[in-house]
């Protein structure tokens, strides 16, 4: 009985351990993709931003209106949308 008592435990312990890092991996993962995204998108809003000021100087009338048109072309191109705060792909 006490041999099944003491494995029984190390299973548990064993379980604990894999599930734990299991899950820190996957949160891991989560917020690697979110920095990933959250950086596309500034390139992107950058990239705008700049093709909206060389416009400007051209004398181009009306290429973009803000940040928020940049912000908003840029996430239909990659295929983004913003919840709470984050930047996640319509595929997830």
């Amino acid at each position: 009985m006490r041999n099944l008592l003491i494995l029984a435990a190390i299973v548990a312990v064993g379980y604990w351990y894999w599930s734990g890092r299991q899950a820190d991996s996957t949160e891991s993962l989560v917020n690697d993709r979110l920095q990933e995204n959250a950086a596309t998108m500034q390139r992107c809003i950058n990239q705008e931003q700049r093709m909206q000021s060389v416009g400007g100087l051209a004398g181009v009338a009306d290429v973009g209106n803000s940040g928020v048109d940049a912000e908003r072309l840029c996430a239909e191109k990659n295929s983004l949308y913003k919840r709470d705060g984050g930047w996640y792909r319509k595929q997830d």
